[in-house]
Order: C-alpha cells, then structure tokens, then sequence
C-alpha cells in the first residue's frame, strides 16, 4: 500500500519501491503524429508500434472491458493527471495545481513560495474548486444528432435545436447514475458526436507542492523554453465517501481506490526511447480553413497579445506594492502570461514555419476537388468564406465580450449572477451548460475563488483597461455607457463582493430583482449580459452553418489529405505515442533531449526566477551517487524532450515508457512548436516532460 496513518513523509521518501517500481530499460523508436481517442488504439498497426518500442499489447491501453491503462489518466480541472497509488494519489503539474495552492496560502504560510507537504493524510488541505474525471465509457451519437441538424433549415434554430438534444442525452446519462458527469464531443468539425461518462471526484486534496523555485523555475523567460529545468509537478489525493461513491468534501470521507494506477518505470527512459502520453489536450485547430487561419494570425492573435500583455502589466505593478495583493493575483497572473505568450509564438510559429502558406496551397487542392464533387460539396468553401468575414466584422466587439469576465473578478461574479437568474427562466435543456441546475455547485465554487481574490484596486484597473476600449470602438459596436469615471463608485457602492450577498443573489436567481436593482456593479453587468445574448444570438446562426459545412469540409480535407485520420483536440482522453529526440531550433544549434540538475544548478543566480531552495542545492552534491541518477549522464535528469503530438490540456498528462510504466509527466512544449496547433511538424513538435527520477529525487532528498 502506498499510504499509511503513519508519517506522509515516511511514504514519500520511499514512494518508489512502495508503488512497486519496473526497472527494465524502454526500446527505442521512432515517433508518430497523431492525438488518438482511446477507442483508435486497437486499430493502429501493432506492428508499427512495436518497432517504436511499444511492447504491451495495444489492447492493455484501452478496451472496451476494463477500460486498460489508459483509466489511470484523469482530467484535472481542464489539466491532465495520473492515478500513481492504489489510494487516490493523483501526479500532475505544479502550474495545474497552482490555483489550489494559492487558495491555501496567506503571507504568513505562503505556499506558493515555500511548498506544502502534508504530514499525515488529516493534514492534506482541500483543493477547492477542483476536480477530477476518470472516463468510464464511450457511445457513438452522431446519428441521432446529425439527423437533428440536417433536419432543421434555419441556422440558429439548427444549433438550438442540436444544443438541446445533447443536453437531452446528458441529463438521461446523469440520471441514470448519479456519480457519473456525461458530456456529447464533437468531432471531425461535427462529422462525429460521442457521449462520454466520466466518474467525477470533487473532494480533492493538496498531498505535496514544491516551491515555486522548484515548480516554476525559470518562470517566464524559459516558459515554452529549452533548454529546461523546472520541476513542474504536484500530488493531489481524491477522495470519496465511506461508501466508496463520490461525495463533497467531509472529514469521513476516505482515499478513492481507483481501478488502475501507474507503477514507476524507476530507470526512466532516454535518448531513442518509446514514451507514451496520455492526456486531455484541449483544442487544436489542424483542420482550420486557409482563410480562418489568416483571420486569426492577423486579427486574434495580435489582439490576444495586446489585452493580456496590459493586463499582465498591471497585475504585476500591482502585486509587487503589496504582498497579500501577490498572492490573491498569482493564479490570474500566470494563466495571462501563459496565454499572452503563447499568442506570440503562435504567430511567429505559423509564420516561421509557413503554415499559413501551406494551407493556402491545400486550399487550390481543396478549391479542384470540388470542382469535381459540385453537387455535394460545390458551396463549402464559399459558404466557409463567408461566415469567417462575418466573424471578422465584428471581432472587436464580439473579443472585447468574451474576455469581460477573464478581467476583473467582482465584475465577473456580477455577470455570473445576472446571467444565471436569466437562464433560469427557461427549461433545463435550453440553459447555457453554464447555468443549467446540475452545474450549479460547479459555478458557485468558481465564484467563490473569484470572491476570494477580489481587490478593489486591481479590479478597477482591469475594469478601466477594458471600458478604455470598449470606448474606442466604433459607436455602434459599444455595449455600454459606463465609463472609466464610473468604476471606483461602483467597487465603492457594490454589494456584490460581499459573499453572503452574493449566495443569496445566487440561491434566489430572481431576473427581475436583479434588473430592478441600482447596485452600479449590476447594472452594468446587465448591460453587458444583455450585449452578450445578443452576440449569442448571432453566433447560433453562425453556427448553425458550421453544422452543415464542417462535416463536409471534413470529408474534402480526408480525401485530400490522405494519412493519419485522428480528430482535433477537444477536451476528451487521447493518447499520443514518441521517441525522446532533441531537435534543431535554427541553424547551427542541435538542442540534446535531456537536462541534469547540474544543469539546474548552473542556471541558478540567486533571484527570481533562478533562486533554487537551499535544500536542493545542499542535496545536489550527493545526488549522482544518489538511486535517481542516471549513469549514462552521471546526474539525475530534470526534463527531457520528446516529439510527441501535444497541446494545452496535456499539461500534466502522465508520460509511460514501453511496458506501460510511468516515467514522467508532460508540461510544457517548446517555442518552436507552439504553432504546432495548427499542424504537426516531425522536425519541430516537442513536448517537454518533467522526468519521474527528478520528482521522486526531490521528494527523497529535498522535500
């Protein structure tokens, strides 16, 4: 057993031999594209994947029976993990983990800056908020759900019509199991829908933080960054009721013993070796119409850049002049960042690689095609045009709208309360998911963390940035009258950064009280509500157009396209497989897959964000001698570098070597591969993991 009643630290130290570790070496191979659903597994060439160093049958990853391997990865909050002990023990990354942490700190127990190690299992402090989804099963609806599309003629009411039945399905699957969370995917731009039932925990605990000297050494500048040297790991524990069934957080509750768990791949792997990522990657975007892409390389992206970069600089300024201010802001500040870099190397990404112009190419191919296939697919392309010059007509209004409630919180909690008495008017079915009765507890909880980090001055600096520009648009794309003068009276007036308040404007949802009320923060919030109904509206038509042009799209790019047929990334479990290779970032430069923590050490200037904790430089003398050295590098490896076909989500996604054991965990991909959400690249897609003898070095002789 892994856990015991007895000293955590104990088990940590030892937590190698205790999750019973494989010690034989990985074979090398060769890596693939492609980001599989677990059901694709069985129809990949065996043979193929043994040559890359795959010796378990595919079928131990996934079946139909039991679910396989793959039932140890789990979707952590929009993060990926790994079930790594009998007892609920859950390795993911420390970035995923972050807003848990900061929830717990105060400038007298900072954990942010100093780790967290929980002594004893009634010690482990709740990650509120987060959860954890461990898939359970698959069912094939696009039938049903195609048919409701193709069925109705007016685009608006096509999407709501199609919104409706797979909330119909969802809410037959919840009801049917009350432990289960069920979601309808779409894939392959709508050709396909799934229904996914997931066991879903929420009674999750914070086992183990490094300091974020650790965790997030090298902080921005080596974010997307190789060479690397962070530690970017955490362990959450899930919990469940003495019954054995999902239940909120209680004293009574007990570790979830879960069907499958990794066991440690102690020797790690290395150059030319097989690895294995299973995950949860987010969204990518490789089916995307040439003209869609340049919409975004000239309109989102540089726009993304502009807003958070702002954002980014005021939460810093801010954070800097009051420690108590740092923390509450940590959280906001890094997803910014991360998002905010992330849309530079996208843009340099697609340009440096020539994505853009390669689409472009495949567009003349697709433009022949249908040439030839008018009477089926004649009008797509067209009909594709169209509605990405719709979305870029209105582009300023419609981004500044979906970014108000990634701004300032209270104004957020505002718009949550507004929106959620407006939804309830209508029936279950035809809620946004958001507001819907059985996601509820889920929005009260975000809610909750947004109140808990409020800060007037940063909220009216955030609310200021954003009214600045909802100002400068032309007169007749503004959704609001109030202006920068107005938001200190507001934060001033405001009821709504009370948290009883705010439960009772929650509980109660009453539309018209709200919509009476002269509580500044929710008329404005009305207003804004009311902006986006509207730019819903629209976007249903839009659409709704989408549901009969992506699948057909879809057909023309198979045809075209030939080769590996995987779906884009959407959220749902995936498992991507590589060979641990460096790669060239420009001329003249050979970056080597793997960094020691002599490495770590020689980065180390003794300022943020290279001030490694005195217990990691004092261990690190002995550490070569140490069982989680590496002999062929006579240090112990930190990251390692494979070329495996990953995207956000993957963070955190559990990295297993050829016989199904755990090496590693996924956190972070390198600049020159950013843009490789719009296309695999062999020579550029890296992926960059967290090697398992760093974190288990760490916990033995650091923590």
């Amino acid at each position: 057993m892994l856990d015991s009643r007895g000293s955590h630290r104990r088990i940590l130290v030892g937590l190698a031999a205790l999750l019973g570790l494989g010690l034989g070496p990985a074979r090398s191979g060769m890596a693939d594209e492609g980001q599989w659903m677990p059901e694709q597994i069985p129809q990949l060439d065996p043979a193929q994947l043994r040559a890359r160093g795959l010796t378990l049958d595919p079928s131990a990853l996934w079946n139909a029976e039991d679910g396989g391997l793959m039932r140890a990865a789990v979707n952590f909050s929009g993060c990926s993990g790994g079930f790594v002990s009998a007892r609920g023990l859950v390795a993911t990354n420390h970035h995923c983990a972050y807003g848990a942490i900061q929830a717990n700190s105060t400038v007298e127990h900072d954990y942010l800056r100093e780790g967290f190690l929980a002594a004893t299992l009634a010690d482990e402090l709740p990650a509120t908020g987060s959860t954890l989804q461990v898939l359970e099963s698959t069912e094939d609806v696009s039938e049903a759900i195609r048919a409701i599309a193709e069925a109705e003629a007016d685009p608006a009411e096509r999407a709501r019509a199609v919104d409706r039945a797979r909330a119909k399905l969802v809410a037959e699957c919840e009801a049917a199991n009350a432990s289960h969370r069920c979601q309808v995917a779409e894939f392959y731009n709508g050709h396909e829908y799934k229904l996914l039932r997931y066991l879903e925990l929420t009674d999750v605990r914070l086992v183990y933080a490094p300091p974020s000297a650790i965790g997030n050494y090298g902080g921005e500048i080596d974010n997307w960054m190789w060479p690397r040297h962070a530690g970017d790991f955490s362990l959450v524990r899930a919990y469940v009721g003495p019954d054995g069934k999902p239940a909120p957080h209680a004293e009574d509750n007990v570790p979830y013993e879960p069907a499958r768990h990794l066991e440690v791949g102690a020797t790690g792997v290395g150059p030319g070796d097989f690895v294995g990522i299973l995950g949860y990657p987010g969204r990518t975007s490789r089916y995307l119409p040439a003209v869609e892409m340049q919409r975004q390389l000239e309109q989102f992206l540089p726009a993304r850049v502009e807003l958070y970069g702002e954002w980014i600089e005021i939460l810093e300024r801010l954070g800097e002049a009051d420690p108590a201010v740092k923390i509450k802001v940590a959280a906001k500040l890094r997803g910014l960042a991360n998002r905010h870099k992330n849309s530079r190397g996208m843009i340099d990404g697609i340009r440096r690689n020539r994505l853009l112009e390669r689409r472009q190419q495949e567009h003349e191919a697709l433009v022949a095609w249908a040439a030839e296939h008018a009477q089926t697919h004649g009008e797509v392309l067209e009909g594709l045009r169209t509605l990405s010059e719709q979305r870029q007509a209105s582009f300023d209004r419609d981004f500044l709208l979906d970014n108000v409630s990634r701004g300032a919180g209270s104004l957020a909690v505002a718009i949550d309360l507004v929106r959620r008495a407006r939804e309830r008017a209508k029936p279950e079915l035809e809620r946004r998911e958001t507001y819907q009765d059985r996601t509820a507890e889920r929005l009260w909880g975000v809610i909750e963390g947004r109140l808990r980090d409020f800060d007037a001055g940063v909220d009216q600096a955030l609310m200021e940035s954003l009214l600045r520009r909802v100002q400068a648009l032309p007169p007749e794309q503004r959704f609001t009258g109030f202006g920068v003068a107005d938001v200190a009276r507001a934060l001033r007036a405001t009821r709504v950064t009370d948290p009883a308040f705010a439960k009772e404007a929650f509980d109660a949802a009453d539309a018209e009280a709200l919509a009476r009320s002269r509580d500044p923060l929710l008329v404005l919030a009305h207003e804004l509500v009311l902006a986006l109904e509207q730019s819903e509206r629209e976007g249903d038509r839009q659409r709704g157009e989408q549901m009969v042009l992506g699948p057909r799209y879809f057909e023309m790019l198979k045809a075209v396209r030939g080769g590996p047929v995987y779906p884009d990334a959407n959220g749902t479990l995936r498992f991507s497989y590589a060979t641990v290779q460096g790669y060239s970032p420009r001329d003249g430069l050979v970056a080597t897959p793997q960094t020691v923590l002599a490495g770590q050490l020689a980065k180390d200037t003794g300022a943020d964000p290279f001030e490694l904790p005195a217990a990691v430089r004092e261990a690190a003398a002995a550490a070569p001698r140490t069982f989680w050295a590496d002999p062929a590098l006579g240090d112990v490896p930190v990251d390692l570098l494979a070329n495996g076909d990953t995207t956000g989500g993957n963070s955190g996604s559990p990295v297993i070597d050829g016989q199904g054991r755990w090496v590693g965990l996924n956190f972070d991909r390198v600049w020159e591969n950013i843009a490789g959400d719009y296309g695999y690249d062999l020579e550029r897609s890296r992926n960059i993991i967290v090697d398992v003898r760093y974190l288990l070095w760490v916990l033995d002789d650091v923590a």
